[in-house]
């Protein structure tokens, strides 16, 4: 339930965007994506890992003409559609890093196709590298919105604290999680 409803906020801090396509193997995710607003694409490149699927459907966004493309982690129910349009401004590639400052948890690339996708353990660092070697400019966007992906009860406690979407809060309120935040302090 709460993995479905930060989906659901994630899509809807994205309507700001001409195509939201939410890559998905199930049928639960698929249904969320389309009531919230969203294209359900099944993965392009099942069996094949993240950067493979995230490429696959780079490369179909390519060939329709997009002129960039963002990469938005669905645990991130605090993110605002104000975050999202300044991480997707202007050319070259633009980086939310996870809250341990190491991973990725939304990249911008315009052209959609600048570099390849390299999310993983250290991704933070194989992204720029990489926009280096392509001689893109490379943007860090450092913000506490969008740095709180949800991995732990911690970072579920941060999101809350930063003011999750409508969806994770009404879900984390069914489930208790206020009350039982403010007793683990």
């Amino acid at each position: 339930m709460l993995s479905l409803a930060m989906l659901a906020d994630v899509v809807s801090a994205a309507r700001g965007f001409d195509r939201i396509w939410v890559l998905n193997s199930d049928t639960d995710a698929a249904l969320v994506a389309e009531r919230a607003g969203a294209e359900a694409r099944p993965d392009p490149a099942p069996g094949r890992g993240l950067n493979a699927s995230l490429d696959a459907a780079t490369a179909e966004a390519v060939g329709l003409r997009a002129e960039g493309v963002l990469v938005v982690a669905a645990d991130l129910a605090a993110a605002t559609a104000e975050d999202l349009l300044a991480l997707a401004d202007g050319t070259g590639v633009a980086l939310a890093p996870d809250a341990t400052g190491t991973g990725t948890n939304a990249l911008w690339r315009s052209p959609p196709d600048a570099i390849t996708s390299a999310f993983g353990e250290r991704s933070r660092d194989a992204h720029e590298h990489a926009a280096n070697l392509a001689g893109a400019p490379f943007r860090l966007a450092a913000s506490a919105r969008l740095a709180a992906d949800v991995d732990t009860p911690v970072a579920l406690a941060a999101v809350w604290a930063l003011g999750p979407g409508p969806a994770t809060r009404e879900a984390m309120e069914r489930m208790g999680l206020p009350v039982r935040l403010r007793l683990a302090g």
